[in-house]
């Protein structure tokens, strides 16, 4: 944990100078025989030095770690925070505040009266600044440990970090108060998914047979070698069995396992949304999450391309693979913006292959930024998923359309 520069504000009466003239007023009465006089100021010097040396040592050495859960939640859901802050020095703290920025109409926010406002904030001051989460503590002996916990609700899509907290201490006295600004030696985020909807995989199972029925509809696993036969002239080169060859045995030809390619790519434009209102994004992200889940309950296994982001580089998770991509691919959508840039390519070759549907996610067919991304897939395997109508798709253009809000349950075709 990085510790940024300390800020102090102390009363007159503990300011340094003050400190001095307490000592030489005191020194004074005592010459000159004014032992009530000096006796007072000489109370005022120990109460004001002692106030200043206790306020300015409050904020040392001082630990804060964050605990979150794993993965993320949904929009509804409540989330519970775990924080542990301990007091590495021998000087016990009287009180103690910790805040966080905090933004009241955020993805996730804590219990309304634990929020306070800002007195630093301003009009340039961003949203998740002008409001703090405040958490007091009465005392903080010395090499204490505390752990504390409390709940945050999530309103809706979106990622919050949390990369820094300040610390507010001071004497007992209530004459020197420290602010400390603590930077977690990694920012952490909370998470809050797209909320679900009612959907239908349906069609898009449909769309997975229709290819099958165009097309091949398999692919083979060049790591499962089925069987062996005799070379035959026209057989390429890269299936003859080298480790049977250098055994003497002759030329011998691998023969793989057949693999139906169940699997679906969506590619999402988000940079096609830029000229709309928000809803039509949301929307789309909330169809898109709820088919993730649908398709990766029926087995099916899907994957993601994304643009950059303000949290996560251009992502493309491709179907399969051991590692399961769902809470990796929800939290991508959750990040998503209307600002961020175009797609860019290129594709990585394999994923064509390894796609038996791919989807493109935009706004209309106009808007669509990155429509050359899908030259590498075959047509027959390629539709676009739109948020507006598409009249040119409906008079047979290529790639076919289909319109989000069909797969919606609770909306009518």
């Amino acid at each position: 944990m990085q510790n940024e520069p300390t800020v102090r504000q102390s009363s007159l009466w503990v300011q340094p100078l003050m400190i001095v003239i307490w000592l030489v007023l005191c020194v004074l009465c005592a010459y000159y025989g004014k032992s009530v006089l000096g006796l007072f100021f000489a109370f005022m010097f120990i109460l004001a030095l002692c106030a200043y040396g206790w306020g300015r040592m409050s904020v040392r050495r001082l630990e804060y770690t964050l605990s979150l859960p794993q993965g993320g939640v949904f929009p509804g859901q409540s989330l519970r925070l775990t924080r542990t802050l301990t007091n590495h020095k021998l000087l016990p703290l009287a009180w103690l505040e910790i805040l966080e920025p905090c933004d009241p109409e955020g993805c996730v926010v804590p219990d309304p009266q634990a929020l306070v406002p800002n007195p630093k904030a301003v009009e340039e001051t961003p949203p998740e600044d002008r409001f703090r989460c405040l958490s007091v503590f009465g005392a903080l002996r010395w090499r204490q440990t505390i752990r504390y916990s409390d709940d945050w609700t999530a309103r809706r899509r979106g990622i919050r970090a949390i990369g820094e907290i300040e610390v507010r201490s001071g004497d007992g006295f209530g004459l020197y108060v420290a602010h400390k600004r603590l930077a977690l030696a990694a920012s952490r985020r909370l998470v809050v998914y797209p909320a679900l909807a009612e959907v239908s995989t349906a069609k898009i199972i449909q769309d997975m047979w229709e290819a099958r029925a165009i097309a091949q509809g398999y692919l083979e696993d060049n790591g499962l070698i089925k069987s062996v036969r005799d070379y035959e002239p026209g057989d390429p080169a890269n299936r003859i069995n080298q480790r049977l060859l250098a055994r003497g045995q002759g030329l011998k030809v691998n023969r793989y396992e057949v693999v139906a390619p169940d699997s679906v790519m969506f590619m999402l434009d988000s940079a096609s949304f830029a000229g709309s209102e928000p809803e039509p994004l949301e929307a789309t992200l909330s169809i898109l999450a709820s088919l993730f889940v649908g398709l990766s309950r029926q087995g099916i296994q899907a994957g993601l391309m994304t643009p950059l982001s303000r949290y996560f580089p251009q992502t493309c998770l491709f179907p399969g693979g051991d590692e399961p991509l769902l809470e990796r691919i929800l939290a991508l959508l959750a990040a998503v913006g209307r600002e961020d840039p175009p797609l860019t390519g290129p594709v990585p070759a394999f994923v064509p292959e390894l796609a038996g549907q791919t989807y493109y996610i935009a706004f209309s067919r106009q808007q669509a930024r990155a429509l050359p991304l899908l030259a590498p897939f075959p047509p027959h395997k390629t539709r676009l998923l739109l948020w507006e109508e598409d009249a040119a798709g409906a008079e047979g253009a290529e790639p076919r359309t289909r319109t989000l809000k069909s797969f919606r349950m609770d909306v009518a075709p």
